[in-house]
């Protein structure tokens, strides 16, 4: 099974080569207030780490909010049931 996983990203790594290789064009982004250019690979590399990180951030959030609300209700069943009672 280790095999086939590392088949598998080893071709997913070789197709990202190809296609980095494929756009290296220099592009300009225009951020209103400046202009920065740099490879169209490296553009898109940046948005796909940069949309990785909000997507964690989004979920560290919502773990947060859900662990919270574990804690609340663990609070009431304990103050509902008191020790000794079930």
């Amino acid at each position: 099974m280790r095999i086939v996983i590392f088949a598998f990203f080893s071709l997913i790594a070789v197709i990202a080569l190809i296609f980095s290789l494929r756009n290296f064009q220099i592009i300009d982004i225009d951020l209103y207030f400046t202009t920065i250019r740099m490879p169209l690979a490296l553009a898109l590399t940046l948005e796909l780490f940069a949309g990785i990180f909000i997507g964690f951030l989004v979920a560290f959030i919502h773990i947060l909010k859900l662990k919270s609300q574990y804690r609340l209700l663990d609070k009431k069943v304990r103050n509902t049931f008191p020790p000794g009672s079930l």
